[in-house]
């Protein structure tokens, strides 16, 4: 596979809910760049942390968190880099967001990811807000 099809296959397989086939994609050692001042930002390393983060954002918003726009995947050596979207419902409240999703892929595994969002402060906001809602239930 490309490094491009490696994170084309890890978006089709999350949008799924096909998570064996997202750990196969996924380095063991993955670090992840969750970026921001919010809640949930944060560098999280090793692939059970990133299950955990993803599952904490899953579980805050009724697993509503999608990514559903992929405008386009570019490589260059071993990075690739995503234009996306996402949208997320969570307590009432509801964000649409573009971001760009940078990933360093070596040997057919995502070994790294950075996220860019582009209105960081409101997603921080969005993110924090849905966790103390949750932790008050």
């Amino acid at each position: 596979m490309t490094k491009t099809e490696v994170v084309n296959q890890f978006y089709v397989s999350l949008a799924k809910g096909d998570f064996e086939k997202v750990s196969s994609l996924l380095s063991d050692d993955l670090v992840w760049h969750q970026p921001g001042k919010g809640s949930l930002s944060g560098t999280y390393e090793g692939k059970k942390a990133v299950f955990s983060h993803l599952g904490k954002m899953s579980e805050l918003s009724g697993g509503t968190f999608a990514i559903d726009q992929i405008d386009y995947i570019a490589e260059n050596n071993n990075l690739v880099a995503a234009a996306v979207a996402f949208e997320v419902f969570a307590f009432d409240k509801s964000m649409r967001m573009r971001g760009i999703d940078v990933y360093r892929v070596e040997d057919d595994k995502i070994q790294e990811v950075w996220l860019f969002s582009e209105r960081i402060d409101e997603e921080d906001a969005f993110w924090t807000k849905a966790l103390k809602l949750w932790n008050d239930k």
